[in-house]
């Protein structure tokens, strides 16, 4: 019995710290904290970190009030750490970036008004064209360092063809189709 009790003792510590870990996060993500970083991405990363290390700090002082093991609670926000990371590229950064998310909305708005035609020339239109999402991914891998832009022309950076070995790789674990991180062979010119 005083197992089971330890056991529910921890399960509720961990839960609570996931939970407000994941609060933290989001009210984090919603202030004006690093608003200057733009991509979604590396901006909910630095906010889960900064929310774990304010979460060590307060949590740390309140140790002895908690009667938590200082082993339980770094675990706990290691965890609560990963958790957020997980939500952040599984959820809003996916919402952010799918062009399937983006499909489905104007689905939704058009509902039983469009075929495939008319769902691609939506998505030419507005996804490519009125949203500058081709723009948007050049900014984007820019500061990242993935690519430059010189003089109007794009080059890959030793950076972005790690992160393409790196991409088929993983991807070739899980059985991700192999067309989206390998470049077909140029065709030979007619001119």
């Amino acid at each position: 019995m005083r197992n089971f009790r330890i056991f529910l003792m921890l399960a509720f510590a961990y839960s609570a710290i996931i939970l407000l870990g994941f609060l933290l996060c989001v009210g984090l993500i919603r202030s004006p904290l690093l608003d200057n970083i733009d991509i979604l991405f590396y901006r909910g990363v630095a906010v889960a970190a900064i929310g774990a290390l304010l979460m060590l700090l307060i949590l740390g002082v309140l140790l002895r009030r908690l009667m938590l093991e200082p082993a339980t609670l770094v675990g706990a926000v290691a965890l609560s750490l990963a958790f957020n990371i997980c939500f952040l590229i599984t959820f809003p950064v996916t919402f952010d970036r799918s062009i399937t998310i983006f499909l489905l909305a104007r689905i939704e708005r058009q509902d039983g008004q469009l075929d495939a035609r008319g769902l691609q020339r939506v998505y030419v239109q507005e996804y490519l064209g009125d949203m500058r999402q081709i723009d948007r991914r050049i900014e984007e891998q820019s500061l990242s360092g993935n690519i430059r832009v010189e003089q109007g022309r794009i080059h890959i950076t030793a950076q972005g063809r790690r992160l393409l070995t790196g991409g088929r790789i993983v991807g070739g674990w899980f059985g991700a189709d192999p067309r989206f991180v390998t470049a077909p062979a140029p065709s030979p010119s007619n001119h």
